[in-house]
């Protein structure tokens, strides 16, 4: 959800070079940045969650400009001439987006918010179309996220996976099944039990899941960071919601269709309900 703001200010300064602070899966994101200065890791599970590492780290550059999006007070522990936080900002709205947004309200003003990106290269699309090579066709492939065990609430039940791929034939030629290491064990119970051709890319990293995404023409899966990665590139989205608010949460894009479940639970959402989405995606 940050590469809005990140576009905003390479738009604004196109000389910049931009340093980011990232978790060591998401800091994937960002190889691919032209404007790529450097990374930083910062790892929540060591001392005080990182932040003496991550001053240490940052302390040795005197930044034109930092924008801090998630602390409310480490970019006032920085070298920087100007500086962007939470503390001054001003929300565009209900949307997460538009409170990140809110940090460099007094840069980018009343302008639109641009859609979010994902900065791919050639590299990683190559390497994704040679390993879609195995369907026979790879112009109608469905792109599923069946969720992680450790959070009921916000997934279907293997079963209604099941059901609903075992009844999409006639509209797609095959799926590809992404996600991290808490979703294979599902992953692999629907995978044995569908008829589609269906390919397994858990656990590739954020760039590689983002090229597989491109390729698909509708992703179905719980609210997380790989239905956010769909919409941002282009990918007709179907996200499940249960405890989390939609219009607080959903993927930032033009072709995203959201189904809550009663009770915020995610498993009452029916099978129907995601069959009436598909087709309504389709038929565009």
């Amino acid at each position: 959800m940050t590469s809005v703001i990140i576009q905003t200010l390479q738009k604004k300064f196109p000389q910049a070079i931009i340093d980011f602070v990232a978790d060591q899966r998401s800091s994937n994101l960002y190889e691919r940045f032209p404007n790529l200065g450097k990374i930083i890791i910062k790892n929540k599970d060591d001392f005080l969650r990182g932040t003496p590492y991550l001053i240490g780290q940052l302390w040795s550059t005197k930044y034109d400009i930092i924008v801090d999006v998630r602390t409310d007070g480490l970019a006032y522990l920085l070298r920087g001439k100007k500086k962007y936080t939470k503390l001054f900002a001003s929300s565009y709205g209900k949307h997460a987006i538009e409170d990140l947004m809110g940090v460099i309200y007094s840069l980018h003003k009343n302008n639109p918010i641009p859609e979010t990106t994902i900065w791919l290269s050639e590299i990683e699309r190559k390497n994704a179309q040679k390993k879609l090579s195995i369907f026979k066709q790879d112009d109608k492939l469905l792109a599923i996220c069946v969720g992680d065990i450790r959070r009921p609430v916000k997934c279907w039940s293997a079963d209604k996976f099941i059901k609903l791929l075992n009844n999409q034939n006639d509209k797609f030629s095959g799926v590809i099944f992404m996600g991290g290491d808490m979703d294979a064990e599902r992953t692999e119970e629907v995978a044995s039990k569908i008829k589609l051709p269906h390919i397994d890319t858990i656990s590739c990293s954020l760039l590689e899941t983002a090229a597989f995404l491109e390729k698909a023409i509708i992703y179905i899966g719980p609210d997380s960071g790989v239905g956010h990665i769909a919409s941002a590139v282009k990918t007709p989205t179907i996200s499940f919601f249960s405890v989390d608010r939609p219009e607080r949460c959903r993927p930032w894009g033009k072709s995203v269709i959201c189904l809550k479940g009663t009770h915020n639970d995610a498993r009452n959402i029916s099978i129907e309900s995601v069959n009436v989405a598909i087709q309504e995606i389709l038929n565009e």
